[in-house]
């Protein structure tokens, strides 16, 4: 964005503040919508406080970095409920998570970026993975199609139109949804293909304000999928998918969440599950990308729904994207607890959502609550491979 452009969004803001808060008329209370305002209570905290950090920092008023402003720029997970909530109550688009982001950059550029997010670069430039991991993620669902069978790989057809682009939190953090998905496209037999030399597709870098580390990664990836000769790229990570569609040149392919491309495939299973499950929406996936309805029907098909206050373009964030969850881990695992507990007072069993990054802190919020908390948590694709039997029925 041009600095023009960044200062008349910024002088647009009324500091209303209302982008902070829920809608209260449909639920009778207020309800906190910005977590890091919440959570850290102070004014610097909250959107309006943001830009005027921002304002600062680009007419020259701050020139030296502080903690307590990289905590107040940093400690965002540019989960996008601030932008909803201004472009409902006004007339006027303030593109707020993309004006923290040029905020980041304008740090990071200065040499203000955080120390846990330059080693997220280290990492990525060593290993080419987010998570500095070294191993390669095993298949380790037991396939069998035509007269091939294994139990480590999933193989693939290198000719295959869908190409299953698994992401660094799937394969190396929660690589039970990579299974479920690729489970999935077996029991349905649909042809695919993985990429042999999958990077990260450079989102934590592009959050972080690390835009110059994200290129080398864009370009690999983009040769790659150009080489393979896929026409559909699934995606069961929305801050991939992202990524892709906004980041990445045109293709001249799609781009589709797990969610869309099996909302498609008009799935019917037999036995739908015996659980009331409240959905989390992802940031990237409903505010980002306006994804709602294919996870609500295809979760429909497999599980009893009970709604939460706070959902859609109104919904509470996990608490571990933006980089928060690599820096400020106390912050976003406790936006997960809040959201744990919302959950269990809608009725709910288990929370499931349709984002590795959302299951992995979500979890892990339930994992330190202990057997007291007695919920679930899962990614939609788990819920539908267990109901999905081989050579599974479509409507």
């Amino acid at each position: 964005m041009k600095r023009e452009e960044i200062l008349s969004a910024i002088y647009h803001c009324v500091k209303c503040k209302l982008c902070s808060i829920v809608s209260f008329h449909p639920n009778e209370e207020w309800l906190p919508l910005c977590p890091s305002g919440q959570f850290y209570g102070y004014q610097a905290f909250y959107a309006p406080g943001k830009m005027e950090i921002f304002r600062e920092i680009l007419e020259g008023e701050i020139s030296e970095p502080s903690e307590g402003l990289l905590k107040a720029v940093y400690a965002c997970t540019l989960c996008g409920a601030c932008y909803e909530k201004c472009k409902q109550v006004s007339s006027v688009e303030i593109r707020l998570p993309e004006l923290f982001e040029e905020m980041r950059h304008e740090l990071a550029v200065k040499g203000w970026a955080l120390d846990a997010h330059r080693g997220i670069v280290e990492k990525i430039r060593e290993t080419r993975n987010a998570y500095g991991e070294r191993y390669e993620y095993k298949y380790r669902y037991r396939y069998k199609r035509g007269d091939r069978e294994g139990a480590e790989s999933p193989g693939g057809d290198a000719d295959a139109d869908v190409l299953y682009y698994i992401g660094c939190t799937a394969r190396y953090r929660v690589p039970e949804i990579a299974d479920a998905m690729l489970s999935i496209l077996n029991k349905l037999g649909i042809r695919y293909q993985l990429m042999e030399d999958e990077w990260c597709c450079g989102s934590v870098l592009l959050r972080t304000g690390q835009v110059e580390a994200a290129k080398e990664l864009m370009e690999h990836n983009v040769e790659e999928i150009r080489r393979s000769g896929a026409k559909r790229i699934v995606f069961t990570c929305p801050g991939c998918l992202k990524t892709f569609r906004q980041n990445y040149p045109d293709m001249g392919v799609e781009l589709l969440h797990s969610t869309e491309f099996l909302a498609r495939m008009h799935i019917k299973v037999d036995d739908k599950l015996d659980i009331n499950v409240a959905y989390h929406d992802p940031c990237h996936l409903g505010r980002d990308l306006g994804i709602y309805e294919e996870p609500r029907s295809l979760l429909a098909e497999v599980a009893h729904i009970k709604q939460m206050k706070r959902e859609r373009e109104q919904a509470w964030c996990c608490g571990s994207g933006g980089g928060v969850k690599s820096a400020y881990d106390d912050f976003a695992l406790w936006c997960a607890t809040e959201r744990l507990a919302e959950a269990r007072e809608a009725g709910a069993e288990a929370l499931v959502s349709a984002c590795p990054f959302c299951k992995r802190n979500l979890r892990e919020a339930a994992e330190i609550e202990g057997k007291g908390a007695g919920l679930g948590v899962y990614d939609i694709v788990e819920l539908v491979n267990r109901c999905l039997k081989e050579g599974g029925a479509r409507r």
